[in-house]
């Protein structure tokens, strides 16, 4: 794949919240899993990548509380199928600090 061009909160301003888009596993098809991630900055701004079309878009995660932002993230990656179908990226976890 491609890296994006970089999006980032305005000065002064934390990342909150975020959702992803995902494709639901198709069976036999060819499998997509996450697509795109959108996020929600401390002053109200969406960020959204540029990434692909398929797949719906999930819920808003709890934003950070209080004067927190997002400080840490887990992945949880397919590891290689061999013969099978990968999908790469399937889910994504951002940890919120004070």
């Amino acid at each position: 794949g491609q890296w994006s061009r970089p999006e980032s909160c305005p000065a002064g301003q934390r990342l909150l919240s975020f959702r992803l888009r995902v494709e639901a596993p198709r069976g036999v098809w060819d499998d997509t899993a996450a697509n795109a991630m959108a996020a929600i900055c401390s002053g109200g701004t969406l960020l959204e990548g540029r990434g692909g079309p398929l797949g719906s878009w999930g819920n808003w995660s709890l934003p950070c509380p209080g004067h927190g932002g997002v400080c840490g993230l887990r992945t949880r990656v397919e590891p290689p199928q061999r013969a099978g179908d990968d999908t790469g990226l399937n889910d994504l976890d951002l940890y919120c600090c004070s």
